[in-house]
């Protein structure tokens, strides 16, 4: 998937039997259960059809004769047949239907398998509503496709052979006047293929679109209410809505094509046969062959009807299966080198020469270089966009570095596995996400192993105990999306307990207390220094009175370290961090 914006097109996939043919393989483990479709389907069919050749008989032979008594063995016969035939299609259409949502389960969970793994360098440069819908609803049709649409069509074309041969058997001039209309549809439908697709990936970027728009727009609502954006956004919406209306319309014209001519040919096959019979063939030909014809084509032309809306169906489907590979062949690219191994950290984290960018060559750090002991605590500090989440993001390896290195207990950052790093590393970040479910389980959130009860001991330590158990429910308390029943500074208290709660290594707090209030802010602060005194600590933080007492300050400008030391230091020093300690200090008084 490239990179756009919500009002772009993607860029439309080449056509491959060989997707399909990868899309076969969620079958594997169904085979046995479709096969038994096949036949339940077979005997269906035979069934249905063994009524026709019934009546056929009915007509010449028993009516005739008034064989009153063999009559009504026929209609007995005829009335068990089609309970029999109803009975398979249910069985058949039931198994078929479990299938179906057995391969919608195993599509989603491999991509969304996928998509977790994938860097954030993807999810920055991407809608995330033209991800969703590659999840949802492609999903759920492609499945279909592979399924259902796949059995439809081998069922249709066995129904196709099983009348031509009953057919052919009744007589052949008559069934070569169906196989004429065979011939006609296919080349309607190979010349209105090519079309349909092409209006069909139309389609598929104008919904992506709309999608992408819709998840934007639900993302920032309050946004949009406080700055009194709704005209305009609808505006935007109906824009989008207007394009994917306007390409549908398009596509329906020739998409209309397909049944109506399967509905005329089939009516004109249809009437050809009693015209024909009637006028030319008859008397050598029986008044119940005729009809029994007739009947065999009304038969006949469901199946190819069926047949030429699920290729229709193919046509849609197949554009959805193309997307859904693309996004499972996107690659991971942050991901363990083969000789990569765990260790157990010790905290000492080293950037010698690093540049980075994040897209476009347009460097964020330029050739950084600086030294954490185990257990030191240091803090990152400068203007806004200089590069310190930056920093906090490479030490946990979500990007990888365009030169230079990173070292991690003086091994590369590359040579450890992610499982090892990332376990042993806490990162609280600017952004925090509460996910809908207990406090209890969103300060396990990433801990395996830990108990009810130390959690209750870390959260009566940090003096927060009590907080929660005032809540409705305690720490069972449901949270609504991303917390929106707390406010912020409860939310960033939850965040901040939840970081340091698997006891790592290595804790990152990046703007960790900035929306908590000054007084609780140094409580914790206090409580938690017992807690992390055999951490590596690295704190970015805009409140300088926050960080004064750590070991080591770095100063970031222009993408580079300018200044480094202790606060004392620095303060002496009377440069940039000087100049914004004491911005802070004039603005405060």
């Amino acid at each position: 998937m490239e990179v756009n914006r919500y009002n772009q097109d993607e860029k439309n996939t080449s056509f491959s039997f060989l997707n399909y043919k990868r899309g076969l393989t969620y079958i594997k483990k169904y085979k046995v259960k479709l096969f038994i479709v096949f036949i339940l389907n077979c005997i269906s069919v035979v069934t249905t059809l063994s009524i026709t050749k019934m009546l056929q008989y009915v007509i010449d032979d028993i009516i005739p004769s008034s064989n009153y008594e063999k009559l009504f063995i026929m209609i007995l016969v005829a009335f068990l047949l089609v309970l029999i035939s109803i009975v398979l299609t249910r069985v058949y259409l039931k198994i078929l239907a479990q299938v179906n949502q057995n391969i919608v389960e195993d599509i989603r969970n491999d991509l969304f398998s996928h998509i977790q793994y994938l860097s954030f360098n993807y999810y920055d440069t991407r809608p995330h509503g033209k991800i969703l819908v590659r999840l949802t609803e492609y999903a759920q049709d492609v499945s279909t496709l592979i399924t259902d649409k796949l059995v439809t069509t081998f069922l249709n074309i066995f129904n196709m052979l099983i009348i031509l041969i009953f057919m052919f058997f009744t007589n052949v001039k008559l069934t070569l006047i169906a196989i004429v209309g065979i011939i006609v549809l296919s080349l309607i439908f190979a010349i209105t293929a090519k079309i349909k697709r092409k209006y069909k990936l139309l389609i598929n970027n104008k919904n992506s679109n709309l999608n992408a728009y819709l998840v934007e727009s639900l993302r920032g609502i309050q946004t949009t209410q406080s700055f009194n954006r709704e005209k305009k956004n609808q505006q935007i919406f109906n824009s989008l809505s207007e394009e994917w209306k306007n390409v549908n319309c398009r596509y329906i014209k020739f998409g209309n094509i397909g049944w109506c001519s399967v509905q005329i040919m089939s009516h004109f096959v249809t009437a050809a046969i009693y015209f024909i019979g009637a006028m030319f063939l008859y008397p050598n030909v029986s008044i119940g062959v005729i009809v029994a014809m007739g009947s065999y084509s009304s038969n006949f032309w469901q199946p190819i009807e069926d047949l030429f809306k699920t290729l229709d169906d193919f046509i849609n489907s197949i554009t959805y299966l193309e997307r859904i590979f693309e996004t499972m062949d996107e690659e991971i690219e942050i991901k363990d080198t083969k000789s990569a191994i765990d260790i157990s950290l010790e905290g000492l984290v080293e950037f010698k020469n690093v540049t980075f960018s994040y897209i476009n060559n347009i460097k964020v750090l330029d050739n950084i270089s600086f030294k954490v002991e185990p257990q030191e605590k240091i803090a990152i500090v400068g203007e806004t966009g200089s590069g310190k989440t930056t920093i906090t993001n490479l030490i946990g390896r979500f990007y990888d570095i365009d030169s230079g290195n990173i070292y991690i207990d003086e091994k590369d950052i590359k040579s450890i596995t992610l499982n090892s790093l990332r376990k042993q590393i806490s990162i609280m970040q600017q952004e925090n996400y509460l996910f809908s479910t207990s406090i209890m389980k969103n300060l396990k959130y990433g801990t395996k192993y830990i108990s009810n009860e130390k959690v209750i001991k870390l959260c009566q330590k940090l003096n927060i105990h009590n907080w929660i158990m005032s809540l409705e429910n305690g720490y069972d308390t449901i949270l609504s999306n991303n917390g929106k029943n707390l406010s912020d500074g409860e939310k960033q208290v939850l965040c901040y307990t939840r970081t340091i709660i698997n006891n790592p290594k290595i804790l990152i707090f990046d703007e960790a207390t900035s929306k908590i209030d000054v007084k609780t802010e140094k409580m914790l602060q206090n409580l938690t220094k017992e807690l992390i005194k055999d951490k590596t600590v690295i704190t970015i933080a805009h409140r300088l009175s926050t960080i004064v007492n750590c070991n080591k300050i770095l100063f970031i400008k222009n993408k580079k370290i300018v200044e480094c030391g202790t606060h004392k230091q620095l303060m002496e020093l009377k440069g940039n961090y000087y100049n914004l300690y004491m911005s802070q200090v004039e603005t405060f008084s």
